[in-house]
């Protein structure tokens, strides 16, 4: 692509969901915004940061296994284009894979969870980083829908290591050991080297006391 990002609603081959329909008017709102600059982004990495903006809230795009911090990505995207640098990737194949994904589900929209899909598996460009640096499958995705996740039932709190130690009552360096020794579950937000631990795997680490255990109150950690 040269200049702005191509237009979204190139992968619209059926009945425009409320879903895409946000997303349509993201790029175009990235498009002004970025109308000045000689050349924006390339179409697969602009526009797979119009659909992290369109699906998150409070910049966290959240759908199961997945969280990524969304400024991060724009951060990324900023910092290539100053270096005048494309992430490349093929954002025509991207379109046909997210139409299969429609086709697949048997379904008469293109809804979030079959572009995030196509994202997933086309594996290049700038998609391919961020979920390569987080460690996530496609197949983990669809198993998570499969089960009848959805990203709004999945959004929670996200503590940092020190938020955590202090919900916790603990030290700093203990929730970091936990971490390291996979007691707790932590993921990393992508494009940045910051640790998020969810609110339910803190809640994980609570052991129940039974009755006449004999254990008292003293904490050594």
């Amino acid at each position: 692509m040269s200049g702005q990002p191509t237009d979204p609603g190139d992968i619209r081959t059926s009945r425009e969901s409320s879903f895409l329909a946000d997303l349509i008017r993201e790029a175009h709102r990235e498009a002004e915004l970025n109308r000045d600059r000689p050349r924006w982004t390339d179409a697969l990495s602009g526009n797979f940061l119009a659909f992290l903006q369109t699906a998150s809230r409070f910049d966290v795009f959240s759908f199961g296994p997945i969280s990524i911090y969304v400024p991060a990505v724009r951060a990324v995207i900023d910092e290539a284009m100053e270096e005048g640098r494309s992430f490349g990737g093929d954002y025509t194949r991207f379109t046909v894979l997210a139409e299969e994904e429609r086709q697949r589900a048997r379904a008469s929209e293109l809804s979030e969870l079959h572009i995030l899909l196509a994202f997933m598996k086309l594996g290049e460009g700038l998609p391919a980083q961020v979920f390569g640096e987080l460690g996530v499958s496609p197949e983990a995705v669809e198993e998570f829908a499969r089960q009848g996740g959805s990203r709004s039932a999945e959004l929670e709190r996200l503590y940092s290591p020190e938020e955590a130690a202090g919900y916790l009552n603990v030290h700093v360096e203990t929730i970091r050991e936990w971490i390291r020794t996979g007691r707790l579950r932590a993921s990393r937000l992508a494009g940045r080297r910051a640790l998020r631990i969810k609110a339910s795997d803190l809640s994980a680490v609570l052991e129940p006391v039974e009755p006449n255990s004999g254990d008292d109150e003293s904490d050594s950690a």
